[in-house]
């Protein structure tokens, strides 16, 4: 339950930075409004927007059952990273389930510095959107890279790295290994399940651009 209630004051917490500080929706419509390719009809774009405020009416909620999804995913990934690796025997799901929680605090934490920085430069919705506060692709000029490397390059970032540490240093806390033997589960799980995503993710791309 202490990890649940956790994840629902980081849903709680990116929700209302969000609230206070940027405007979705008038962002959204500027563009579209803006649009000189497609013509949409200012009826259009208020039945668009009565749409979005309807659903933001729930963004907590969505907010809570992905973190809760992509927790409980993680704990998975590190079960299998301890079953390959034999140490599996007597760990419980909802160990790793609360590490993955704790970990995922510095995850949140770069989604509050995106609107933090979002609401604070000229940013238009689709310029936000591809923001990635300290990632490679923030370096790089976004014009000269394909769009296909989007998303592997944002997902390319120092808050990545530090979640990565914060999984090695609680998994050792929590079930009393060393640090070496927890850098290899979580660097072999980690690792692994990310290659796969990003393969997924780039095949997706490529099929449905």
């Amino acid at each position: 339950m202490k990890s649940l209630g956790l994840l629902l004051f980081y849903a709680s917490a990116l929700f209302l930075v969000s609230f206070l500080l940027l405007d979705f929706e008038a962002l959204l419509t500027a563009e579209l409004a803006n649009q000189t390719e497609i013509e949409i009809p200012e009826n259009v774009l208020l039945d668009m927007l009565e749409e979005m405020q309807y659903w933001n009416r729930f963004s907590i909620l969505f907010t809570y059952l992905i973190l809760i999804i992509k927790c409980f995913l993680m704990a998975l990934v590190l079960y299998a990273g301890l079953f390959f690796s034999n140490k599996h025997q007597g760990v419980k799901l909802g160990s790793l389930f609360t590490i993955a929680v704790y970990a995922e605090s510095i995850i949140v934490m770069g989604g509050m510095l995106k609107v933090i920085l979002g609401a604070a430069s000229d940013l238009t919705y689709s310029e936000f959107s591809l923001f990635a506060p300290l990632s490679v692709l923030s370096v790089l000029d976004i014009s000269s890279v394909q769009p296909i490397w989007y998303y592997p390059l944002q997902l390319l970032n120092v808050f990545e790295v530090i979640y990565c540490l914060l999984l090695i240093y609680f998994l050792s806390q929590e079930l009393d290994f060393k640090k070496s033997e927890s850098s290899k589960v979580v660097m072999g799980s980690y690792a692994f399940s990310m290659s796969f995503w990003m393969v997924l993710i780039l095949f997706l791309t490529l099929n449905f651009t």
